[in-house]
Order: C-alpha cells, then structure tokens, then sequence
C-alpha cells in the first residue's frame, strides 16, 4: 500500500507516525501542502517525500510504481472548503489526463475532513470511488483517540481492512453503518475532548477559589480526569456504577452531584450535543 496525504497538519503527522510504526517504510509515503514549512517540517520528521501539488505528486511513480499490484490510498487531510479543490485536481490528473487510466490502481479515499459528505466527494472525484469518512479527534496526537469510520458500497473488505488499519494506529475505530450518524459522532467524540477540557478549565478555577494555588488545583484536576476515565475505560463496571460507588449517601460527592442536579446539568448536556449535532448538519449541508 502506497499513502497520499493531502495537508501536512497535526492529523496527517499523527496518522503517518502511526503507519511508520507499522510495517509501512518512509518510500511508500507522500505529503502534498503547498506551505513550504510544513513540507519541510514532514521531510524531517518522518524521512518522507512532499510536493506542492498534487499533480507533482500523481505524475512521479507514487501513481505508476514498479509493481502496479500496490493501491493507492489517498487521505484528505485538509480544511473542509478546499475538499472540492483537491478532488477536482485528483480527478484532472488520473482521469483526463490518463483516460485510459490503465497505468493507476484503484486508488482507496480517506477523509478526515469534517462535514464533507461521501456524496459530495463521490461527485468530485473519479466515478465509483471508494471512500471512506473518518471522524477522529485530537487525542489521535498522542495515539489515543477513537475514530469513527463509514464506508460507501464500493468499499471493499480489503479497503475496510486498510482503513481501520490506518486509523487504529492512532487509537480505536469504530464503525457506523449510516453516513449521517457521523454527525452524531462529531458531537459526542470529535467535539467531546473540549468539553472535558472544559470541564478540566473551571475546576482547576473552583478549586482556586477554595484556597489552592492554581497549579495545585490543576493538577488535581488533570489527574482526576485521567484517573476517572482510565477506570471508565477498563470497562468492569458502566460509568453510572462507577459514580455510584464513589457517592456516599449525604456526603461530600453527593452534596456537589445534587448541584447538578439541582441546576438540570443532565438536560445542559443533552442540549449542548443536540446543537454540536445540528451544527455538523448544517456544515454538511453548506458544503453539499
């Protein structure tokens, strides 16, 4: 498997970190951005190749290699508004300008691109591309996000393979068999890392008004935070149970849980998703 990836930013550097610490070598990898530094930057960080373009990248043997067997994955790694841009151009170069299109493999379409529907993609790109969309979030940085992964029906199961392969490198997948679900996704798990920060922000300032010095405060807070999900995420008991064994009745955790309670916190949180939700529905539409 040869990798394109389209934007030499955060995700694209996570996500071919992730693939040199697999069994992919630096030759088999190729970043196009037209920042000069940030071409740079990947050169040096990974020992890769980039290009400005992507026409200079699909004319060099990344697109006619020696063994023709090997498929092309192309990722999207860019800002949603120049999506069509970019598909336009790949289409230009491994349609029209090859139109017997006998010297390319079947190339398989990755996107991280937020709001950018398969539909619009598959309308830009070459007919019956195989994409898949990917909704990762920023823990990916440090391999720990979760990603969640939709394939359209010319997907297939060797593309799923690589796909989750590619995205597992950073953390874990999960798939979804309904395109608008990712609207869902981006909601609780794209958006969701602000909100713990969030979270995070204005306990670290609470405990400031107790007392603490602030860097004290933050780092129980932090440390809370990490602490608390690690035992969520060892799966034993549901997150409910776990607040529950924690809560003693007419204790300290009760009395700032009633709070919340007290202040509807349950609803807040259901409203502030429903509105990320609606937004990544309005992108999408915007976009289409």
């Amino acid at each position: 498997m040869r990798w394109l990836f389209v934007g030499a930013g955060n995700m694209a550097s996570s996500l071919i970190g992730g693939l040199l610490a697999s069994d992919v070598t630096a030759d088999q990898i190729v970043v196009v951005d037209p920042n000069l530094p940030s071409r740079q930057r990947a050169e040096q960080s990974f020992g890769i190749r980039s290009e400005a373009t992507i026409e200079a990248a699909l004319s060099s043997n990344l697109a006619t290699p020696t063994d023709t067997t090997q498929q092309l994955g192309i990722v999207f790694a860019v800002k949603p508004d120049i999506v069509q841009g970019v598909c336009e151009s790949i289409t230009t170069q491994l349609h029209n300008d090859r139109p017997d299109n006998t010297a390319v493999s079947r190339p398989l379409y990755l996107s991280v691109a937020a709001g950018v529907r398969a539909s619009s993609m598959c309308s830009w790109l070459p007919e019956g591309a195989a994409l898949v969309r990917c909704m990762p979030n920023t823990p990916a940085l440090l391999g720990l996000g979760v990603t969640a992964l939709y394939a359209n029906e010319q997907c297939n199961e060797a593309d799923i393979q690589r796909a989750e392969s590619l995205l597992g490198a950073v953390g874990t997948s999960i798939w979804v068999d309904e395109e608008p679900l990712l609207d869902a996704v981006t909601a609780v798990s794209g958006s969701g890392p602000a909100y713990f920060f969030y979270l995070i922000e204005h306990m670290t300032q609470a405990g400031v008004e107790l007392g603490l010095p602030h860097a004290t405060a933050e780092k129980l807070a932090v440390e809370t935070a990490y602490g608390a999900a690690s035992m969520a995420r060892q799966g034993q008991h549901s997150a409910a149970q776990l607040r529950e064994n924690v809560t003693s009745k007419g204790g300290t955790t009760a009395a700032a849980l009633q709070v919340f309670n007290n202040r509807a916190t349950p609803a807040i949180i259901t409203e502030a998703l429903k509105a990320s939700r609606d937004r990544a529905v309005q992108i999408g539409d915007d976009l289409a």
